[in-house]
């Protein structure tokens, strides 16, 4: 019984050596990379490139995949010309600028309702902590669209189901909704060359092949971050919670569920709502079967996917 069981285990681990043998020799990023090459000049190894980014995170160095097939000479040709190649207004830089748009610094800002009084109005602050000192005014709550691109404008607030602002009972004071962002701190300050393409696009960091590293990709992340906040809070917030803490419904922002059901998972409980085998018997309108989201409706539940991929951590596992 002993000797069989040995048996098998020997068949799994030479099946195992042998499929990764064969990944290693069929690279399948060769294709990529060859297109690359016929494009920029051919001064650049074909093969399997991995960069270290300079800082760790939870006691480990982030590899970074992505590299391997867009920007295989990155390490040549540096982070401004490699952000150019990946595509328009693509940051070479994680400045302050950057960071304070995109990353774990930002709050979600829009015009206050009139909900919130202002003596009871925190100011936003590069932190993304709350002020407890009242500092906004009722021009403040008024601000324009753009002066939310600023970090320190007024932030958004986070709502109940019936549209008034939701007050921390043991400050009485308003809750300001908060996101993670998608660029962790660490990386601040880093060119793309040193914090790498997932830094932003996500995918799959353990990917061998192009469809495994797309998988669940945020392909424009920062038109994402542009556009998706006001579609969530306007049709999501309201059960799911501002930061996809959870409500009514179930918590959006859970690393198991993240990094368990794939982009088509989501898309489908957006589509189909409880019209569908996964949610029946639920509160959760289908968004899409029955046009309940604005037009372009698939285009909007994409994007509210991939917004919902902005919670998830890429820095540990589910």
């Amino acid at each position: 019984m002993l000797g069989r069981a040995f048996l098998a285990v020997s068949v799994a681990f030479l099946l195992l050596l042998g499929f990764a043998f064969y990944q290693d020799l069929s690279r399948p990023w060769a294709p990529i990379q060859q297109k690359y090459a016929a494009q920029y000049g051919q001064d650049f190894p074909i093969q399997v490139q991995q960069l270290f980014p300079k800082v760790q995170v939870n006691g480990q160095f982030m590899v970074e995949r992505c590299i391997t097939c867009h920007v295989p000479d990155i390490a040549k040709i540096g982070p401004q010309k490699a952000a150019e190649r990946l595509g328009p207004n693509h940051p070479s830089v994680i400045s302050d600028s950057v960071f304070a748009k995109y990353g774990q610094e930002t709050l979600i800002c829009r015009p206050a309702t009139a909900a919130a009084s202002p003596s009871a109005s925190p100011s936003a602050s590069a932190s993304a902590k709350p002020s407890a000192s009242p500092a906004a005014s009722p021009s403040a709550a008024a601000a324009s669209a753009t002066s939310c691109l600023d970090p320190r404008a007024q932030p958004y607030y986070v709502l109940d189901a019936s549209g008034k602002v939701v007050n921390d009972p043991s400050t009485n004071k308003p809750v300001v909704a908060q996101l993670t962002g998608f660029i962790p701190n660490a990386y601040k300050g880093l060119g793309i060359d040193e914090s790498g393409c997932i830094i932003c696009h996500n995918g799959n960091r353990q990917a061998t092949d192009q469809a495994g590293g797309h998988q669940n990709l945020v392909a424009n992340p920062f038109g994402t971050f542009d556009k998706a906040p006001q579609l969530f809070e306007n049709n999501c917030a309201q059960c799911h919670g501002a930061t996809g803490e959870g409500g009514k419904g179930p918590p959006l922002n859970d690393q198991n569920r993240l990094g368990f059901f794939n982009d088509d998972y989501y898309y489908r409980c957006i589509y189909l709502g409880n019209t569908g085998e996964e949610h029946k018997g639920t509160i959760m309108p289908a968004w899409g079967a029955n046009k309940l989201l604005p037009q372009p409706i698939n285009s909007n539940i994409n994007l509210l996917v991939h917004w919902i991929r902005m919670w998830q951590q890429y820095t540990s596992r589910p």
